[in-house]
């Protein structure tokens, strides 16, 4: 039931990247002074709308970028993919790219086609995210 099962492969991958996630986001949540959250707390914000009204829009730059990586790294990671599925209809780029290399000859043309395609969404991300991206990589790395 694990092999050729992308549900498996989503939640390794998710699992791999919340302890990232964790981390990268520490930096951004120590820096968020309480004053805030108090200041909407007494304004009548409940915690759930200080949450959703404060707390968030301020670590949206660190989100973006923690994003960002995140993505990345699971939308470039071949080995659990290579391990788990081997079903034509379930493989990922990764894997689709690597089965242009046989034993005696590289499909060059084919090979960097797919490379372009696969490109594709991750630069569309980081064209959309690009500012959130600078100012959650210089917010979170800044202390005090």
């Amino acid at each position: 039931r694990l092999v050729n099962s992308l549900g498996v492969i989503i939640m390794l991958y998710t699992n791999m990247m919340i302890p990232f996630a964790a981390i990268m986001m520490k930096g951004f949540f120590e820096r968020i002074p309480s004053s805030l959250e108090d200041a909407a707390l007494i304004d009548g914000c409940n915690q759930l709308q200080a949450l959703f009204r404060i707390i968030l829009p301020v670590t949206l730059p660190g989100l973006a970028a923690t994003f960002s990586f995140a993505f990345v790294n699971c939308w470039n990671e071949l080995f659990l993919a290579m391990m788990f599925l081997d079903r034509e209809l379930k493989k990922t780029l990764p894997v689709g790219l690597n089965s242009f290399i046989a034993k005696a000859d590289i499909n060059w043309g084919a090979m960097s086609a797919g490379a372009v395609v696969a490109l594709l969404p991750t630069i569309l991300i980081f064209a959309f995210a690009q500012k959130y991206i600078v100012q959650g990589l210089t917010q979170g790395a800044v202390k005090g």
